[in-house]
């Protein structure tokens, strides 16, 4: 049994030339958005169905989490004291 979702079957993500930015292409590779891992926000750029949407920004935020600057300060040790 496949791991994708109907929903999603239909679409594929591809990282962007640009660093950081991954397209949500359909069918047809209609770029329908752009997600940015280092915000976490989603720009559409195309009309999707609500239901559609909400799955497709589930998969980016659980696939591709945001790097924010909180969180990188925490894995490069928090700037200690001298």
């Amino acid at each position: 049994m496949q791991d994708r979702h109907p929903t999603l079957s239909s679409y594929h993500f591809k990282r962007a030339k640009t660093d950081g930015l991954i397209e949500v292409l359909n069918e047809g590779s209609y770029v329908m958005a752009e997600y940015s891992e280092r915000t976490g926000i989603v720009k559409w750029q195309r009309v999707v169905l609500a239901t559609q949407k909400e799955k497709i920004e589930k998969w980016l935020f659980d696939h591709y989490p945001a790097h924010t600057q909180k969180s990188k300060a925490v894995t490069q040790g928090g700037g200690g004291s001298r």
